[in-house]
């Protein structure tokens, strides 16, 4: 039987997620004896039979799946794929809120889009009348102009379709002004920006205001914006959230990524809420003028005095350290070992001759 090394490494990293005993005690985990049959039978697989395992993973899953298979692999290039350096005594960090517009587009963009094919959301038909029906067309018109008035049409409906995927969404409210101005009356932790910030003071200008509004008609009234698929959240292109390389990656549109939730969450089958109403009880205003400038200025002060985290740092207080300290060497955490800063070390002496991109190749005809 003739297996690739992408099935090797989904096959070897899905038993690790199913068995969870990749580098684990011997202790019988549940679920074992299914688990054994698993392998058992994917002992018997053949080509054919891999690769119905490997269908339905998307780029994204097959590169996480690499990441946490224990067995070594290579690049392209024969070298193995594996960090340059770790340090135990220093956590990662990345440059949040530090980054320019620019270099946030970079990482951004070298963020990879899942390819799986999922179904895009079920129709919306909103069945509200009266002021209750006028009240969500209001909150849907602001979302898609604030949001997204200067973007291309696309972009306006997937705005609308991220609204309606997380109204039907367990996490979020069941209304359309609901999920809009869910947080608004915080200076921080507001869903939809545009309403915390000010922006709603900002008189709407035509024909941009029409154009939002007919878009937030046509979602209401039985519309998809496949593109997005299960998208429930979205950020410019020019900024990176901490939440961002946590979720899944869908599509960008105009300046706008798209992500959905990973794993079951994600699915479309999750978006199964029914529409609660209750448009006119929603609060539509935003916290007292100044309040979000404070909040952020106070913020960004506490990062710029905070000093980064240091070997040093093991002597402040267990609730102040133990929460942003790496997992002790040795102990076995989601089903992986973390190695000794002997193991590390040994690796990183090994990492070197491997860092360097390999000759160029040679021109066809010439000599050796």
């Amino acid at each position: 039987m003739s297996l690739g090394q992408p099935l090797r490494i989904v096959l070897a990293a899905a038993f690790c997620v199913v068995l969870a005993a990749c580098g684990a005690s011997p202790a019988k985990a549940p679920g074992a004896d299914i688990a054994q049959r698993v392998v058992d039978a994917a002992g018997r697989l053949n080509d054919a039979g891999l690769a119905r395992l490997e269908h339905g993973m998307g780029l994204g899953g097959l590169a996480l799946a690499a990441r946490f298979d224990p067995a070594p692999h290579a690049d392209a290039w024969g070298r193995p794929a594996a960090w340059t350096s770790l340090d135990l005594a220093r956590p990662p960090s990345l440059p949040w809120g530090t980054l320019s517009q620019a270099d946030a587009a970079v990482v951004n963009a070298a963020l990879p889009v899942d390819d799986v094919d999922l179904a895009p959301a079920q129709p919306f038909y909103l069945r509200a009348v009266g002021d209750e029906r006028d009240r969500a067309i209001l909150c849907m018109t602001q979302a898609v102009y604030y949001e997204a008035g200067l973007e291309p049409l696309e972009g306006e409906q997937a705005v609308a379709q991220t609204v309606l995927n997380r109204m039907r969404h367990p996490d979020f409210p069941k209304s359309v002004c609901g999920v809009v101005y869910q947080g608004s009356q915080l200076p921080t932790g507001c869903q939809f920006s545009f309403t915390c910030d000010g922006s709603l003071a900002r008189t709407p200008m035509e024909p941009y205001w029409g154009r939002a509004k007919a878009v937030a008609e046509a979602s209401l009234d039985g519309f998809v914006a496949k593109a997005v698929g299960p998208a429930v959240s979205y950020h410019a292109d020019y900024v990176l959230p901490r939440w961002g390389p946590q979720m899944v990656k869908i599509v960008q549109l105009g300046a706008h990524i798209f992500y959905r939730f990973p794993g079951p969450a994600g699915s479309p089958r999750m978006l199964d809420g029914r529409y609660a109403g209750h448009e006119l009880e929603v609060a539509m205003t935003g916290p007292p003028p100044g309040a979000a400038d404070a909040s952020l200025a106070a913020l960004a002060a506490s990062l710029a005095t905070t000093p980064p985290l240091t070997a040093q740092s093991a002597a402040l207080p267990a609730s102040a350290a133990a929460p942003m300290l790496p997992p002790a060497p040795g102990k076995v955490v989601g089903g992986r070992r973390i190695p000794t800063r002997a193991e590390i070390a040994r690796i990183n002496a090994q990492l070197p001759p491997f860092e360097t991109d390999p000759p160029a190749a040679a021109a066809p005809g010439a000599g050796r």
